[in-house]
């Protein structure tokens, strides 16, 4: 800031008849100091940007570890509901964040001191120009509050459109070879399109605004600079002031310009940054509604009756479109009991009420007496082993998806893989040690892993949910002897939901549900032998492949006679 007013002593200084240097120096001695105070100013500027730039990276850093761990607390629900949006604050809404309140910051700071150390320069030299100058602030500051609250608002929704942006591009290639096999390719680009398209528009609008404003404001300064070059040339005229004076005073008023288009820019900045930051600070102050810290604790070991009572319930997302209705259902310790019923007739969300996905709308699930809403949900979850239809194996070692969750040692995993049958892991070149990725391997494979790791915590509730329904007979069989030894063992209490005759006659007891409750309870032979009974309708074309003797009756969705099973209302 010192560079105009030395630019004009200097102009003063050469166009003077009898030249003077402040404090008696030589001009030596003022080119050092000058070089030194240079010096210490760019060391300073190069310790500002180390220093913003460090901590502005620790703040994103942080921010997204909070918004992270703010967003595995939150229920199954919101996740599903908003997957790509929470990545995107997850990324994108972080990083403005961070940029926002440390390089922005940095130079909103700096350009206050520009401002404000010009501007009293300004005054020391001419207070008449200064107040001339200062006549095209009060539009420009208005303008830019108009301009910053424009500017908050697209930030949203921009961010909102990435969010819909990263969630449409994470389900197509999560699910490449459906897109594939279906030659969908083109239909998952023009939806993709779309969304670019949305962003681009915001993104447009915000590039308009921003060329009015600061095209606006920039001609005023332009203005306002030929205003003070006329009026103070009149001055210099009259002997005012001198030469070198008016042309310090135009290089603070440039410094002036300069910092108050950098202030701008760091308001409009703030503004986006503040957008961003209640997205983020709306998930991290987000309660979510099935708390994971509260409640009773579970003991690792603790062994106790499952009821459903008068249980009415339907999803979140799809209110007035009832999925359980009065749905009572008692499992005794160690019972396995399996659920028969049509495709989304409810199954899976029987098993998604245990683990406490969601709670029920009316009445509740008791373990050993006691509402599982009393429970902390992280530690009645640590009890309950599932298997669900289409396991998910995570990027790492087989030895460490099967400990996933847990910390078992590696006589642990291997014990629980032996139970379920795993032994193609030891014919493997690094056995336990071998890198899978998602789908790295077979769905038989997969399935016997899931019960390994289910098995590992030694649950007192299994939940296998169509654990069998997608794989071929041979991975079927190795699937059901491993869930034999499971029922054989009754340490466990199984509740199994399956469309496969295989799996279901090793259950203990059935459970028929039909249009949101149970209809039927009884064993397999009971049901069976009953000719009126609803299981049998229901199994209608595998008992009758059964009683063929084929050895590989067809899946159950598929009927031998259409009137023998009643169409879905």
């Amino acid at each position: 800031m010192s560079i105009p007013l030395t630019v004009g002593k200097l102009i003063d200084f050469f166009t003077s008849e009898s030249p003077q240097i402040p404090l008696g120096l030589s001009a030596g001695q003022a080119s050092g100091v000058l070089l030194l105070l240079f010096t210490v100013g760019a060391l300073a500027n190069a310790a500002r940007a180390m220093i913003m730039r460090i901590s502005g990276q620790r703040i994103v850093a942080r921010l997204r570890e909070n918004t992270y761990q703010a967003a595995l607390k939150q229920e199954v629900e919101f996740i599903e509901r908003g997957e790509g949006d929470v990545i995107s604050r997850l990324s994108v809404d972080t990083s403005i964040v961070g940029e926002s309140v440390t390089q922005n910051l940095s130079d909103g700071l700096r350009s206050i001191v520009m401002a404000s150390v010009g501007l009293g320069a300004m005054f020391w030299i001419s207070p008449t120009l200064t107040m001339l100058m200062l006549a095209v602030v009060p539009p420009v500051s208005l303008g830019a509050v108009f301009y910053g609250r424009y500017l908050k608002k697209l930030s949203n929704k921009t961010q909102e459109a990435m969010g819909e942006l990263t969630k449409s591009a994470n389900e197509s290639l999560s699910a490449y070879r459906t897109v594939t096999a279906s030659n969908a390719q083109a239909l998952e680009q023009q939806k993709f399109g779309t969304g670019v398209q949305k962003v681009f528009d915001l993104a447009r609008k915000e590039a308009v605004a921003s060329g009015i404003f600061f095209g606006s404001t920039g001609w005023s300064g332009n203005v306002t600079l030929l205003a003070l070059l006329g009026y103070g040339g009149s001055l210099v005229t009259q002997g005012a002031i001198s030469v070198g004076d008016l042309t310090s005073l135009l290089l603070y008023t440039v410094y002036v310009g300069s910092g108050l288009q950098m202030l701008t820019s760091f308001f409009s900045s703030i503004m986006r940054g503040v957008g961003a930051g209640t997205r983020i600070f709306d998930l991290l102050d987000r309660t979510p509604q099935i708390s994971t810290s509260e409640g009773i604790s579970v003991p690792p070991g603790k062994k106790g009756a499952v009821r459903f009572e008068n249980i009415d319930f339907e999803y979140p997302s799809r209110p007035n479109v009832p999925i359980l209705k009065q749905f009572t259902l008692d499992v005794r310790v160690g019972e396995s009991v399996a659920i028969v019923g049509r495709s989304g007739g409810g199954k899976s969300s029987i098993h998604a009420l245990l683990l406490r996905y969601y709670d029920p709308v009316a009445g509740k699930i008791t373990f050993d007496g006691q509402d599982i809403r009393e429970f902390n949900v992280s530690s009645w979850r640590n009890i309950i082993g599932l298997v669900p239809q289409d396991p998910v194996m995570f990027t790492g070692t087989i030895a460490s998806n099967i400990a996933y969750g847990s910390n078992a040692t590696r006589a642990e995993i291997e014990e629980a893989a032996s139970k379920a049958n795993c032994e193609f892991v030891w014919g493997m070149p690094k056995g336990f040690d071998t890198e899978i990725g998602r789908l790295s391997l077979s769905g038989g494979q997969r399935q016997r892993l899931a019960i390994a790791r289910a098995l590992l915590n030694k649950p007192a509730i299994l939940a296998l949910d169509e654990a069998t329904s997608s794989l071929d007979a041979t991975s079927e069989h190795r699937v059901n002897d491993a869930i034999d030894k499971i029922l054989r063992a009754r340490q466990t209490t199984c509740l199994i939901n399956a469309h496969r005759l295989s799996t279901i006659a090793r259950a203990e007891k059935i459970a028929v549900l039909e249009d949101g409750k149970i209809t039927e309870v009884g064993t397999f032979r009971e049901l069976v032998d009953n000719r009126d009974s609803r299981f049998r309708v229901l199994m209608a074309t595998q008992l009758q492949a059964a009683e063929a003797g084929d050895p590989t009756p067809p899946p159950a969705h598929v009927p031998a006679k259409e009137e023998e099973i009643p169409k879905e209302q």
